[in-house]
């Protein structure tokens, strides 16, 4: 890749951050954030039946006091609720409430549902491209 190239990469970079800023109103005090956790919590229990804080960390390839004041954010929103492990009662589990699905299914699977019936013009192979080519800027970025 060139220097040339990779402005125009960037300046897409900074495009599709503007697109995820500008996605649809959530709920007061939600941000977008609050919405990957949920939805991170969500997949846990679809594959596992039960999700911890760090299952959320590791998904998020975030750090754990971040995910854990954000989770301490949606509990008070009443979007997920803590409970103890069965077997150890040091492991906090989450889940989502009512609620909580409400925002995932109306947020996540009916909004991606609807924008990637719009872009169903785009193959797949080119979405698995540029998902590629992201996560190696991810990687090289200069000072990491």
């Amino acid at each position: 890749m060139d220097a040339e190239n990779l402005k125009k990469l960037l300046d897409a970079c900074f495009t599709a951050k503007h697109v995820i800023e500008t996605m649809p109103e959530l709920p007061k005090g939600m941000k977008p954030r609050h919405i990957h956790v949920l939805d991170q919590i969500s997949m846990a229990w679809e594959e596992r039946k039960e999700c911890r804080v760090s299952d959320v960390s590791e998904g998020l390839n975030t750090t754990m006091p971040s995910i854990t004041r954000l989770v301490q954010e949606l509990e008070t929103m009443g979007m997920l609720e803590k409970y103890p492990d069965g077997e150890d009662k040091r492991v906090t589990l989450l889940r989502l409430t009512p609620r909580g699905e409400d925002c995932v299914r109306k947020y996540v699977y009916d909004f991606q549902r609807e924008w990637a019936e719009k872009l169903s013009f785009v193959p797949n192979a080119r979405v698995r491209e540029t998902i590629e080519l992201i996560r190696c800027l991810d990687e090289t970025m200069p000072g990491r």
